[in-house]
């Protein structure tokens, strides 16, 4: 809370009268961060190379949403994720993106949608999530246009060996 404050350029005692404590903060937090991935699905592609490429440009510019989700599965414990109902939005209208391109062959339709989409976005999500093992195994930052090229590359790849 003390760095909250202090990149806000206010004093602790009044970002904990807005927020009241840590775990509010981080709601509001995630809270905005889902309004600005809900405005992406507005405009998504409908190709798969197209798609991964909006979605390795979001995850390697916006580093945060990530971070944040990895915090919350690290707290999570037995508690209901936060915002649940808006988030199961969200990712029922990743699903129907994913059904979307299955009914067009580009994704294979014999792989239920949201399991596809887990694949997905975990293939998609881990050089970001730990860059430092990314680094460690390929010799470059994944934020690097190098890295990204090879990845869309071997992206490309995996999803020609889904289709056959």
């Amino acid at each position: 809370m003390a760095s909250v404050a202090e990149r806000a350029g206010v004093n602790k005692t009044l970002v904990y009268r807005h927020f009241g404590d840590r775990d509010g903060l981080f709601k509001i937090a995630l809270e905005a961060v889902f309004e600005d991935r809900f405005s992406l699905l507005e405009r998504p592609p409908l190709d798969i190379t197209k798609l991964f490429e909006f979605w390795t440009k979001r995850f390697s510019s916006d580093t945060t949403f990530l971070r944040m989700l990895m915090r919350e599965a690290l707290e999570l414990d037995d508690n209901e994720p936060v915002y649940k109902e808006i988030r199961a939005q969200y990712y029922d209208q990743q699903v129907k993106q994913i059904e979307q391109l299955q009914e067009t062959g580009e994704l294979p339709s014999e792989i239920r949608a949201s399991h596809l989409f887990l694949m997905l976005s975990a293939v998609l999500a881990f050089p970001f999530l730990l860059p430092q093992i990314t680094e460690l195994l390929t010799g470059v930052k994944p934020s690097s246009k190098a890295f990204q090229r090879d990845w869309k590359e071997s992206y490309k790849g995996l999803i020609n060996c889904l289709k056959e």
